[in-house]
């Protein structure tokens, strides 16, 4: 009986090593790595996506005063000439208002959020970011290399199509990650509020015409569709 006992004891002390848990550290890390990851992926893609909606904005004067020279160096027009005592306005006016350049940078976007209930869904999620990165890059191209007014608001659009088709896309997608990348995503978007205004006028203050100024932002496009 004591034999019977001892075995017993000993099997049932084999089975509580046996069910101890080993620790776990590398998996933790494992999340929590992945964690940043997309933390980190979709505040970029938050900064990406409203980057150019931001740009257009901050150049709207200078895209409604977009001129081109002999030399074919884009400038802006040179600023407000001396007005007459009895001009009723003292400020540098263009013959169309900034608020056209709203107009194209909401609408379509406003459009697309509307009508992507009824069927954007049903496209892949690869095609949307291509077609959102080809927009934010067009629109950079157009208007640096446009000969007028409309051409320029045509590449006003294509950054307006690009941040709606994207918002809607990227949006969605967080519906296979944890809630938190939400918050990344909108801290994202705000960066490329504070960014796209900084950079363009940092960059045309040192010196850079807007064309070039526009160019140097095609890396931001690129960057979207590299994620």
């Amino acid at each position: 009986m004591g034999g019977c006992a001892g075995s017993r004891r000993r099997f049932s002390d084999s089975e509580g090593e046996e069910t101890v848990p080993e620790p776990r550290l590398p998996l933790l890390d494992h999340h929590q790595g992945a964690h940043w990851k997309n933390a980190v992926g979709f505040w970029l893609l938050g900064l990406c996506n409203n980057f150019s909606y931001v740009v257009m904005l901050s150049a709207a004067h200078d895209i409604l005063s977009h001129k081109r020279t002999s030399g074919n160096q884009s400038h802006v027009d040179p600023g407000p000439t001396p007005m007459p005592h009895n001009s009723s306005s003292r400020f540098d006016c263009n013959s169309v208002s900034t608020a056209a350049v709203l107009l194209a940078d909401i609408l379509p976007t406003l459009v697309i959020k509307l009508l992507a209930p009824l069927g954007l869904h049903l496209l892949p999620y690869s095609p949307r970011v291509l077609v959102s990165g080809i927009c934010a890059a067009g629109s950079f191209v157009l208007v640096a290399f446009s000969h007028s007014v409309g051409t320029s608001l045509c590449g006003v659009v294509f950054a307006s199509i690009s941040s709606g088709l994207g918002e809607v896309t990227f949006l969605s997608l967080t519906a296979f990650y944890p809630r938190a990348v939400i918050s990344w995503w909108s801290s994202g978007t705000g960066g490329a509020g504070l960014l796209g205004a900084l950079s363009y006028l940092g960059l045309t203050q040192a010196g850079l015409s807007p064309q070039q100024t526009l160019l140097s932002m095609l890396g931001i496009p690129a960057l979207l569709l590299a994620r």
